[in-house]
């Protein structure tokens, strides 16, 4: 996996620059960039497996869609994300579609340190572009 992200200054929400040498990769560091922005370091002490199956018209929606997931399985199910498996991304005749194992674990309270709760992943200046051999976007994330 090769990428990179950073956290740059945005309004009342968090914001963070990404950029991988392909689809999969942006994938990855666009969910690591998510955990680390709600969660503090941990390790897995009772790992498990979650499949992921998603497809959109675009790769900025697919991308949404599933950061959108990982955001419903922490607030909601209780369970949260520490890292991805194996991944698929592909175009397929006007439309994205991703396949994606995650690990991670049921969220408990004395060990899972939940820094702060995303409300929304955004389309706010999502816009994937390639340049310098790098997709490179930018991920807001409503708080």
């Amino acid at each position: 996996m090769t990428g990179t992200y950073k956290f740059i200054d945005h309004t009342a929400d968090i914001a963070a620059e990404v950029s991988a040498e392909n689809y999969n990769d942006l994938f990855i560091i666009s969910a690591l960039a998510w955990k680390d922005s709600v969660a503090g370091n941990f390790s897995l002490d009772k790992p498990e497996e979650k499949e992921i199956e998603i497809n959109d018209r675009s790769l900025e929606e697919l991308l949404v869609h599933f950061l959108s997931e990982l955001n419903y399985l922490l607030f909601v199910k209780k369970w949260i994300f520490s890292k991805v498996k194996n991944i698929t991304v592909k175009e397929n005749e006007r439309q994205f579609e991703a396949k994606i194992k995650i690990t991670g674990e049921p969220v408990e309270e004395n060990k899972h340190e939940l820094k702060i709760e995303i409300k929304a992943v955004t389309f706010h200046q999502m816009d994937i572009k390639y340049g310098d051999g790098k997709y490179k976007t930018i991920i807001v994330f409503d708080i």
